[in-house]
């Protein structure tokens, strides 16, 4: 069972957050950072989930030291600060795996987090057939080539918005080149580029995938004539080495189930854009194309570390 660290100055945080993952992992929570930390020295944990704002030291401060004590413990910062783009900039300082809001979904936090135990486990893996066979370790690098991505999504107005923000170029372009880093095991920093096909419905994208290859598909839980898992399972058939992403605006324990048992999704992402208040509420978007981004980068990279541990 894996062990995750849960840190926060009120108790009753830490409380809510044992309730719902005691069942599915070893938990130990701190109300003060300091004393966490002082703990790390001699514990060892798999995951940290950090509380952002806290008054002996914020949760970048916090996730900074203990990165230098766990190098290799996924880290999730969970924040109600409204600031979302100081957020977003200081998730390359401590190669922070998410940001989650507070308040938080059960079923968003359990998804994050098994997700980021997902991507540790591939990266450790990696790691061990790299220095069990030195001369592999050239070939992780990838072509320098745009990532090919399929976004399936019935609304025109939210495919422009999404397709937009995972093209343009952004600070998540630099948390690409920080993973790409750990897993080439060079100095080199490699850009985040991709090209976005959109399409308003599964048989569209069934059509386009006969003659066309993808790295990654996003696909809304809900689209005009299929539900995006119904469209996942399918494409896990053609084309079984594509990272998988479902967005769902409510998404619940048996959709997440069947996300990732039936159609096997990198990600299950919450994104409250379904009404016309939300989707023209720039902060709200920002948010969300900063998650939308930061899972497909995340998601492509444990494709291409799965891709290359297959080849060793």
């Amino acid at each position: 069972m894996s062990k995750v660290l849960l840190v926060d100055d009120e108790q009753n945080v830490l409380n809510a957050l044992r309730r719902e993952l005691r069942e599915y992992f070893e938990i130990e929570t701190f109300d003060n950072p300091l004393m966490a930390l002082e703990h790390c020295r001699h514990e060892q944990f798999d995951l940290v989930v950090a509380d952002y704002k806290m008054p002996e030291m914020n949760g970048i401060e916090f996730l900074k030291k203990f990165g230098e004590l766990q190098p290799d413990a996924s880290r999730i910062v969970l924040s109600g600060e409204a600031d979302i783009d100081a957020l977003i900039r200081t998730i390359n300082e401590t190669h922070i795996y998410r940001f989650l809001a507070k308040p938080w979904e059960k079923a968003e936090l359990l998804s994050s987090i098994q997700q980021a135990l997902a991507y540790r486990a591939a990266i450790l893996n990696s790691r061990s057939s790299a220095n069990a066979s030195p001369g592999t370790r050239a070939a992780v690098s990838r072509e320098q080539t745009p990532y090919r991505i399929v976004l399936a999504e019935s609304d025109m107005h939210l495919q422009a918005i999404m397709s937009r923000g995972l093209t343009e170029e952004s600070g998540q372009s630099t948390l690409y080149g920080a993973m790409q880093q750990e897993l080439h095991h060079s100095a080199e920093s490699e850009k985040f580029a991709c090209v976005v096909e959109v399409f308003r419905t599964g048989r569209d994208v069934l059509q386009h995938m006969e003659s066309n290859r993808c790295d990654l598909i996003i696909a809304a839980q809900t689209l005009q004539d299929m539900d995006g898992i119904q469209l996942l399972r399918q494409m896990r058939q053609i084309i079984p080495d594509a990272a998988r992403i479902l967005i769902s605006n409510d998404p619940n324990k048996t959709l997440l189930s069947q996300a990732i048992n039936e159609a096997e999704v990198q990600n299950v992402l919450q994104l409250h854009w379904s009404n016309y208040e939300l989707r023209a509420d720039v902060r709200r978007q920002a948010w969300n194309i900063y998650q939308l981004k930061t899972a497909s980068i995340q998601a492509l990279a444990a494709r291409d570390i799965q891709i290359q541990g297959a080849k060793n």
